[in-house]
C-alpha cells in the first residue's frame, strides 16, 4: 500500500464515511504530560494536543500514548492491538524522546566509559520501520511526527537536580549542545523514514523552531511541551488535516 495513495483514498471516502478512526501511539508528549512548576510533579494536561484535536476533527481519536514509553514498548502494544483486528484508519506514531535518553546516573558515576541510550538509533529506526510495515499490512495509514526540540540547558539542569555530577556529565558530553544534537538525530531519523516509505510526516519540530523563543513552549525540565507547546502541536496537526484531509476540521483554528 502506497502511503500517499492511501491518504488520497481516505480523503475521497471522507464524505461517505461516518467518521475516520485515528489511533495515536506515543510517549508522554502525546499523552499530554506537563510539569507542574510549583508542585514539581508531572500531570496530564486536560486540554492537550490530542484531546484538542479529537474535539476539533471529524474523526474518532483514541490515544494509546504512555509516559516513559519507548518505541520497543510501543511496538509491542501496537502489535497486540493489530492482533485483535483493525483498530483505526490512520495511526500516528510519536517516539524518540525516551529512546534517546541516556543513563545519566551511570554517566555521572563513570564518565570516562562508553554509555548507550535506552534504544540505540539503529534499533530505533528498525522498530519504527517494523511498525510502519505492520500498519501497512493491515491497510492502516501510518503518520509519523518529528520531535519537539529540547532545551539543552534546562534539561541538563533537570537531570542534575538531585545531586548528579554536572562536571562528570559534561566530561562525557564534551559540550552541553551534544544533548540537543543527540536528540535531533532521532527526529531526523523519523523524517528519513518518512521519505524512505513515502509516508507523511507532521513536522512538529519546525513549528517549534519557527517560534521566536521556543523555550517559552517548554516546561522547566526542558523536554516536555507546556500548555502553549501542546496548543502548537494541535495546530500543526490541524494544518496537516487541512492540507491532506480537507473536510476533517469541525472547529476553526485557535
Amino acid at each position: 500500500m502506497e502511503i500517499i495513495t492511501s491518504l488520497q483514498a481516505l480523503r475521497a471516502a471522507l464524505p461517505g464515511k461516518a467518521q475516520l478512526k485515528i489511533g495515536v501511539w506515543g510517549d508522554s508528549v502525546f499523552q499530554g504530560v506537563v510539569l507542574d512548576d510549583f508542585a514539581g510533579k508531572y500531570r496530564i494536561l486536560k486540554d492537550n494536543a490530542v484531546s484538542m484535536c479529537s474535539s476539533a476533527l471529524h474523526a474518532t481519536v483514541e490515544n494509546f500514548s504512555r509516559f516513559g514509553c519507548t518505541v520497543t514498548k510501543g511496538k509491542q502494544r501496537l502489535l497486540r492491538h493489530l492482533d485483535k483486528g483493525r483498530p483505526c484508519d490512520i495511526a500516528v506514531l510519536e517516539y524518540g524522546g525516551n529512546d534517546c535518553d541516556m543513563p545519566w546516573a551511570e554517566i555521572s558515576a563513570q564518565p570516562n566509559i562508553e554509555h548507550s541510550p535506552k534504544v540505540p538509533l539503529k534499533t530505533f529506526s528498525e522498530q519504527i520501520q517494523d511498525m510502519i510495515d505492520a500498519l501497512v499490512s493491515h491497510d492502516i495509514v501510518p503518520l509519523l511526527t518529528t520531535l519537539p526540540p529540547l532545551h539543552h540547558e534546562r534539561y541538563l539542569n533537570w537531570i542534575c537536580r538531585d545531586g548528579l555530577s554536572r562536571e562528570n556529565i559534561m566530561r562525557f558530553l564534551g559540550d552541553a549542545h551534544y544533548i540537543y544534537r543527540h536528540h535531533e538525530r532521532y527526529s531526523l531519523e523519523i523524517s528519513q523514514l518518512g521519505m524512505k516509505n513515502n509516508c507523511r510526516v507532521v513536522d512538529i519540530r519546525s513549528a517549534f523552531l519557527d517560534y521566536s523563543d521556543y523555550a517559552q513552549l517548554l516546561c522547566v525540565d526542558g523536554i516536555h511541551p507546556n500548555d502553549k507547546g501542546q496548543a502548537l502541536i494541535r495546530e500543526a496537526f490541524m494544518d496537516f488535516a487541512d492540507k491532506y484531509l480537507p473536510g476533517m476540521r469541525l472547529q476553526p483554528s485557535m
